[in-house]
């Protein structure tokens, strides 16, 4: 027996250094070495532990014995978390610079900083190379790059970088200097998964080196590590070639397991020394990882592919070998390193990997990956003959779906196959009793609808939905919700009453715009003006003037001339202000000459209702100076002042008091004594003079004669200015109505009531207002209830609302104010709820009905009735349901043949 070598060593996991005796050259360190001398690209791409990295280590040494430059670069080293094109190249030129030891000959950073904004990442590498590396290194060099398949754990492609590999070796042919570069791939890929353009590739200008297990003429470097531990070392180690088949890591393992029996004085045999140390209790014992790298390959590289791998690996252990044609499957189980090509043919590597994953392995890992294995294995049990074991209804729907985009064994596919092909025979069978079925259901609907349209609802609905829609919009009009609407509703009717209107010629307006201002010079207008302006109104008679400017405070110059036409001037009155702020009045005019020129404001900055009077203590009540223009005015007419019910009379007029909830208003501030506004129309309708005609004695003789005149601004720089009902809706100016033309249209307003009967504006009591609103209620549930058509309904809804508009904007021109927008709702509401509540009557009967003959019909024919029956239920509501439910249990009807249309 040859003594055993000292110190010597099995390798297990790992590259072995360049001196290891356990080192094992086979064919590929013969073919790699010439091929790599000589220039030439290679690759070594296999399953992993094939030895590849201690192969590499050999090569590296023998060359670089013979002058030649090795460089080294581990992709594992370069990582995959926040790894961008540039810095993976980058690393690729420090592992250059670093195996190639030319820190002192280039600072690599400031060259990569200096070109990074100017080329791409693979062309600083390309001119990294040729411009430095070739240019530093005048010897051959070799540029091994192992872990090459960790390019495809990259977010970005690597396809230029192959491409390059390609591209050095095209410049051979007229760059000489290329000829001494070559590279050298190791890695466990499928050349084709690592580039996508094909066109690129360098595989196909490479030579792959085939890297197979050790041979037995190869081993004896293992025989000497067993020299005096075992007798015969070279027949036991002839058989534990038979277990490993010669895979390195294996045959290393195993080699060692016995050394370390053996010295305990337990080893018997190779076959104990495998079960009991690696077959057994694999997952646990597999140290350094072996077993485990193969099984997760298999089960986790790419789940959608393991079904398939599982089958086609299941395939060669029942019949021991099958042909190798290169499909991506066969290729991923290769790489996997379970099962070996030889001689065309694929075949299990080892008789350790065919004790480890055996048969029983992969039946339950299929059956851990489908969710019918179960049923699978038993159709296949019968030889693929047994129906009742196929898939059926949801459960073929979810394995379908479970089966999208996976690729599964051949049997899977039988199996699937069978199954639709079941449930499509399924289907034709049931087709003509479903369609039986859906006559049946049409007929029975068709019979009963004609009857149910012949219904309607009864007349006690009427009330009880009129009452139901009236108490909530009442609600919210007692809430103010619908104030804002009715406010708008009016301002509308004045709009379109505005082209009724005739001027009013019992009232001039002497206006003071920006071109008067501009001309006198200033504001305020100086009382020298003012008087000036007066007088020459004066001189034509007019029936009584009204000052809408304040004067509490002298204005120089002229001041003593406007003291003297106002004491000379007894029909002028003057304004002041009595809420706050308080203005004073013009001291020269006596209280019987003055009133107030305060306006109300409603919420939405708009003016409706005039203030005639206010009651600033228990004795004291002072008058707007639009109620002291028409009494005087009346008065001359012979006109007076009588008293009904607190309300005051004039002439044909009586002016009742505005209370807070009258019309659209609730809970308006309603103090003084107020009354709505009739507007007779904007400024257009009085007659109005401007301020500078006046002075200059422009106007036309006669033309102020026993008229009101008023003098006011009209100044858009003063801002005198209120918004009124004619300053909303899409054809009416935005431009609000100065103070001076609202005080003509009060004046108007009681003029023209008490003179000409002038309709004044009035509302219903709330009583009357309520019983309106419920009677458009009561209306629109009868529309709706006579009517059949949801097209005629909506048609009558037109024109019922446009009717209401009508009505109330006839009732407005008598004088009253109609509440229009909570009848409009109340109408609407009215005719839309009854239409749901009849909808749903008749929808019920038209249930009730057909219900009643499709139990007729399932004596005829019981399948296609039940199923018939099963369609209305699945249609209806639960409540419809439960009642399906008890009338089949009293009819003693059943709907478990309905299962053919699941």
């Amino acid at each position: 027996m040859t003594a055993a070598k000292p110190n010597f060593e099995y390798q297990i996991g790992g590259s072995l250094e360049s001196s290891a005796p356990s080192y094992v050259k086979r064919l590929a360190d013969t073919e790699f070495y010439e091929r790599l001398k000589w220039g030439q690209f290679c690759y070594v791409l296999n399953s992993r532990q094939m030895g590849k990295s201690s192969l590499r280590v050999q090569m590296m040494q023998r060359l670089q014995a013979e002058g030649i430059i090795c460089a080294f670069i581990d992709l594992t080293g370069m990582g995959t978390q926040d790894v961008t094109p540039e810095k993976w190249y980058a690393g690729i030129v420090q592992s250059l610079v670093s195996s190639c030891q030319l820190h002192s000959k280039i600072q690599w950073r400031s060259w990569w900083r200096e070109r990074r904004d100017l080329l791409s990442p693979v062309q600083c590498l390309s001119q990294f190379i040729e411009e430095v590396l070739l240019v530093e290194v005048k010897e051959n060099i070799v540029i091994f790059i192992d872990e090459i398949d960790r390019v495809l754990s990259q977010n970005f492609s690597l396809d230029d970088f192959f491409a390059l590999i390609r591209f050095f070796f095209q410049q051979r042919e007229v760059n000489y200097e290329y000829k001494r570069l070559t590279f050298a791939l190791l890695g466990v890929a499928n050349p084709n998964e690592l580039i996508q353009n094909k066109t690129q590739t360098p595989f196909n200008i490479g030579k792959a080196i085939e890297l197979e297990g050790f041979q037995p003429d190869e081993v004896q470097p293992l025989i000497d590590g067993l020299n005096q531990r075992v007798s015969n070392p070279e027949a036991v180690l002839m058989q534990i070639l038979e277990w490993t088949g010669g895979q390195p890591f294996l045959t290393q393992k195993l080699c060692q397991l016995i050394v370390l029996e053996s010295t305990a004085q337990r080893f018997s045999s190779v076959e104990q020394v495998v079960r009991s140390h690696i077959v057994e209790n694999w997952e646990s014992q597999d140290e350094p990882e072996h077993l485990r790298t193969i099984r997760d390959r298999i089960l986790h590289r790419n789940e959608k592919r393991t079904g398939r791998l599982l089958e086609l690996y299941q395939q060669i252990l029942r019949l021991g070998e099958i042909s190798a044609d290169g499909t991506p499957e066969q290729i991923e189980l290769r790489l996997s390193g379970l099962v070996v090509e030889q001689q065309g043919k694929l075949k299990v590597y080892n008789r350790i990997y065919k004790a480890v994953f055996n048969q029983n392995w992969v039946n339950r890992k299929l059956a851990e990956l489908r969710p019918y294995a179960e049923a699978i294995a038993a159709w296949s049990a019968s030889a693929c003959e047994d129906e009742s074991y196929l898939l059926r209804g949801q459960a073929l729907h979810d394995t379908l779906a479970w089966a999208l985009g996976k690729s599964l064994g051949d049997l899977d596919y039988q199996f699937l196959a069978a199954s639709q092909e079941l449930a499509k025979r399924q289907a034709q069978m049931s087709l003509q009793a479903l369609a039986q079925a859906n006559k049946l259901l049409a007929q029975a609907r068709q019979k009963a609808k004609p009857e149910v349209l012949q219904r309607r609802i009864g007349w006690g609905w009427i009330p009880r939905i009129a009452i139901c829609v009236t108490a909530p919009i009442l609600l919210l009009r007692f809430g103010g919700l619908l104030q804002g609407g009715e406010w708008n509703m009016l301002d509308q009717f004045f709009r379109w009453r505005l082209l009724q209107e005739s001027p009013e010629k019992r009232i001039a307006i002497v206006t003071i715009d920006d071109e008067d201002i501009k001309k006198v010079g200033k504001w305020p207008i100086p009382d020298q003006v003012l008087a000036k302006a007066i007088a020459n109104i004066k001189a034509q008679q007019p029936r009584a003037i009204g000052l809408d400017i304040y004067r509490d405070l002298p204005v120089e110059p002229g001041h003593q001339d406007l003291v003297n036409i106002l004491k000379l001037t007894p029909n002028l009155y003057g304004i002041e202000k009595v809420i706050n702020p308080i203005i004073a009045p013009p001291p020269s005019l006596n209280a019987e000459r003055v009133g107030f020129a305060d306006l109300v404001v409603d919420a939405d900055g708009k003016v409706r209702r005039a203030l005639l009077s206010v009651n600033l203590s228990q004795n004291e009540t002072r008058y707007s100076l639009a109620v002291k223009l028409a009494q005087h005015y009346l008065n001359k007419e012979g006109i007076t002042t009588k008293w009904v019910d607190k309300d005051p009379r004039w002439g044909k007029a009586v002016f009742e008091k505005f209370m807070g909830n009258d019309g659209g208003y609730v809970h308006a501030d309603s103090g003084g004594y107020q009354i709505l506004l009739n507007f007779r129309g904007n400024q257009e309708n009085f007659a109005t003079f401007p301020l500078r005609d006046i002075l200059e004695k422009t106007i036309p003789p006669d033309s102020l004669r026993d008229r009101l005149v008023l003098i006011g601004t009209t100044a858009e720089s003063i801002k005198d200015v209120f918004y009124t009902p004619y300053n909303s809706g899409l054809f009416s100016s935005s431009q609000p109505m100065p103070g001076v033309s609202i005080h003509a249209n009060i004046i108007s307003q009681i003029i023209s009531a008490a003179v000409d009967g002038r309709p004044l504006l009035r509302v219903w009591q709330e009583p009357i207002e309520c019983l309106w609103i419920l009677v458009w209620a009561g209306l629109g549930a009868l529309v709706s209830r006579q009517l059949r058509s949801s097209i005629a309904i909506v048609a009558s809804i037109i024109f019922a609302g446009a009717g209401l508009l009508g009505i109330g904007f006839l009732a407005f021109c008598l004088g009253w104010w109609l509440p229009i927008i909570p009848s409009l709702l109340v109408f609407l509401g009215s005719a839309v709820a009854l239409e749901l509540v009849t909808h749903k009557q008749l929808e019920r009967l038209q249930f009730h009905q057909t219900l009643a003959l499709l139990l007729e019909m399932c004596q005829d024919h019981p399948l296609a009735g039940a199923i018939a029956i099963e369609y209305l239920k699945q249609s209806e509501s639960q409540e419809n349901q439960a009642f399906i439910e008890q009338q089949l249990r009293e009819k003693q009807l059943t709907t478990s043949t309905i299962e053919l249309v699941e």
